[in-house]
């Protein structure tokens, strides 16, 4: 009977704390949102370019089209999804699984060490760029160091998760060659030119890679030690 207690117990907190981190996510967006719609959208620091969007829906879905706004939206979902169903074994969930960690832990790095001080239109804004940039990073490595679930990261799934930043690069690349638009200072071609633009590109990629080599290790070393709280 202490058995059963104390594994759904620790079922019940694997559960709980997703679903609080999912619910994280969705707060983080959904505040960036609503600032997004209710104000005309800031340059990044030293822009080359002055288009900017909104107040209105142009401004509110162009936000979509961010790093950070697409990450804690993969981090958001997959959380919700390992809340409803702890046991989730195909390779796809466990790819975007991967590209949320990452991702997300790529967005806390590079916002607090490279891009801290890009303007914020509000106090709702700024409130929302703390649950993205800081708490929910927290939450997703926290989560993944207690929770796993262990056994997910493969070479197999770390190269096709790679794709999906790859893809957000040169997506974001041409779009904004068309608006003359860039969501970052380190993506605005207009001012630090493809090859200075590249740099960032070839940096954020092989960062990407080096969380992947350190959730591996985790895996390998540290899981073995950390019970799966749900046994």
């Amino acid at each position: 009977m202490n058995k059963e207690n104390t594994s759904e117990r620790g079922l019940l907190n694997f559960r709980l704390f997703f679903g609080v981190s999912a619910l994280l996510c969705l707060v983080g967006v959904s505040l960036e949102l609503y600032s997004a719609y209710h104000h005309k959208s800031v340059l990044p620091p030293n822009a080359g370019f002055t288009r900017t969007f909104g107040p209105g829906l142009d401004g509110l879905f162009n936000h979509f089209f961010y790093f950070t706004t697409q990450s804690n939206i993969i981090l958001g979902i997959t959380a919700f999804l390992l809340a409803l169903n702890p046991v989730r074994t195909s390779d796809q969930f466990h790819v975007w699984r991967l590209v949320g960690i990452i991702d997300i832990t790529i967005t806390c790095i590079v916002f607090n060490f490279v891009l801290k001080n890009s303007p914020r239109p509000d106090q709702i804004a700024s409130l929302a760029s703390t649950i993205q940039h800081s708490i929910n990073p927290a939450l997703a490595i926290v989560g993944w160091l207690i929770y796993g679930p262990k056994g997910s990261v493969s070479i197999k799934r770390v190269a096709i998760a790679a794709f999906i930043p790859i893809a957000y690069a040169i997506f974001t690349l041409v779009r904004g060659a068309i608006l003359v638009w860039y969501p970052y200072n380190i993506l605005d071609v207009t001012n630090l030119g493809y090859g200075g633009v590249s740099i960032y590109i070839a940096a954020i990629f092989i960062l990407f890679l080096i969380i992947a080599g350190f959730l591996a290790a985790i895996e390998r070393w540290v899981g073995p030690r950390i019970s799966t709280r749900m046994e």
